[in-house]
């Protein structure tokens, strides 16, 4: 009877974990092949026998709650410890399955496909499902196996590994600078159609610094914003205004002619780039290959 208790735990923990990766009680369920009544038993079962709630239920979503969240970091670890084991006792090499990746905007480019590409050539059995995702992706509540988190990460369970810095400077079409002309200085900029992003607040202002020393405020011009950074992006090399894009890639489009500095003594700002994972996820094969192809295409960002 011990022994069928402490699977019967095991399950729980592994109903669980699923259902904070999953999101949904639904997607829990077929993941495990089981029913969302089967789901919904052994989370109340787990909840009873821990004496804590882990998941606030409605009937629209699902709140994991703090408690819950350190248990799953901790149940996590170890059933990817035995996922692992598993996978050495049967000679499996753990390229299979679907990575599940959000990534940034600017990052999504031809030496990620690339990439991409080679992974999964080298990986007959392995799915990659990509989301391109404007702002900040939990890894946990979303189900994947990593997101991308421009700037300093918070303190969170999630492992941080760091990819690169990406320092952002202006840059504009030459049809663009042929009909308005190039910005000599940054207060020229409110006379400029500045490339914007949509907020709640509207963007009227760049934080501009040079030589490391203090950003300034630079008030900005422009009647073209929006909330999609490739839309941003597509708009720059149109020659619809002056915009922001990572230094490495304005100087290899400059060198091809479809870019010129603005400003080039003058930079937006350095960010560092981090890949989050929740725990124990970068020991995956997969991930572990994917973390190395992130690390060489954003490379060429810096």
């Amino acid at each position: 009877m011990g022994n069928q208790h402490r699977l019967e735990n095991l399950e729980e923990l592994r109903t669980f974990a699923t259902i904070v990766e999953a999101g949904s009680l639904a997607r829990a369920a077929a993941s495990l092949g089981v029913t969302p009544n089967a789901v919904s038993r052994r989370l109340a079962m787990l909840e009873e026998r821990l004496g804590r709630r882990l998941i606030h239920r409605t009937t629209r979503r699902l709140t994991v709650t703090d408690e819950g969240l350190r248990l799953h970091q901790r149940c996590r670890r170890v059933l990817d410890e035995l996922e692992e084991a598993e996978r050495e006792l049967l000679g499996a090499d753990g390229l299979d399955g679907t990575l599940k990746v959000a990534l940034h905007p600017g990052m999504v480019g031809p030496t990620l496909v690339a990439g991409v590409a080679s992974l999964l050539q080298a990986t007959g059995r392995l799915r990659v499902q990509l989301r391109v995702i404007n702002g900040y992706a939990d890894p946990i509540r979303e189900g994947l196996d990593l997101a991308i988190y421009v700037g300093k990460p918070p303190a969170s369970s999630l492992v941080a590994v760091p990819l690169t810095a990406l320092t952002w400077s202006l840059a504009a079409a030459p049809a663009y600078l042929a009909r308005h002309g190039k910005p000599r200085l940054p207060t020229d900029l409110v006379r400029h159609e500045c490339l914007r992003v949509l907020r709640e607040a509207p963007e009227t202002h760049w934080q501009l610094g040079r030589g490391g020393g203090r950003a300034r405020r630079f008030a900005i011009g422009g009647r073209f914003e929006t909330d999609d950074g490739n839309l941003l992006t597509s708009a720059l090399y149109a020659g619809i205004g002056v915009g922001l894009r990572p230094r490495a890639e304005i100087d290899a489009a400059v060198a091809a002619g479809t870019l010129a500095h603005v400003l080039p003594a003058w930079q937006w700002a350095t960010t560092p780039l981090f890949a989050l994972l929740p725990a124990g996820r970068q020991r995956m094969p997969a991930v572990r290959m994917f973390l190395d192809l992130l690390k060489t295409s954003t490379r060429s960002l810096a």
